[in-house]
């Protein structure tokens, strides 16, 4: 409402699709591995530089940077 419009870029960062039908929920919440927790550790920087391209750069640059990495 705020923005007086729906039309707006959005940073979305996907979470997989590991999780039974209606269990993405618990999937999204639930607790970490010690292995997705490494991973999340050494994915820091590219989040760091994905935030920054999305924000000096753009959507289009974003995306065919960062999309599928």
């Amino acid at each position: 409402d705020t923005l007086g419009t729906i039309n707006y870029n959005r940073l979305r960062i996907g979470v997989g699709s590991e999780f039974g039908k209606g269990k993405q929920v618990d999937y999204v919440l639930g607790e970490w591995s010690e292995e997705e927790g490494a991973q999340l550790k050494e994915r820091l920087h590219k989040l760091d530089a994905l935030i920054r391209s999305f924000v000096l750069s753009g959507v289009a640059i974003t995306m065919n940077q960062f999309n599928g990495t």
